[in-house]
């Protein structure tokens, strides 16, 4: 009886892993523009080489960070619905 029960939990928490794992592998819902380019659905790193204004029209928070390739902690958060100036050499981690 116990093996029964414990190998239920087993699958319903791999269940459960299951469904929430493919979610993660898409972009957030909405685009992000970095100075007029649009980008549907981002996910990932985005490069920012000039003073550059963001528009985070998504459901996900942008992270602004101080050197490219989204190294290091962010030093700033863009809220979906907002735009903001961001200096160059600078990226944009979303999704």
């Amino acid at each position: 009886m116990r093996r029964t029960i414990s190998t239920l939990a087993t699958l319903a928490a791999a269940g459960g892993l299951a469904l929430a794992v493919p979610g993660s592998a898409f972009g957030a819902n909405g685009f992000l523009a970095i100075d007029g380019v649009r980008h549907d659905d981002p996910r990932g790193c985005f490069e920012v080489t000039h003073l550059s204004t963001v528009f985070n029209f998504t459901d996900t928070p942008a992270l602004v960070h101080n050197v490219p390739g989204c190294a290091g902690g962010p030093v700033q958060v863009i809220p979906p619905g907002l735009a903001v100036q961001i200096p160059g050499t600078h990226s944009i981690l979303i999704g």
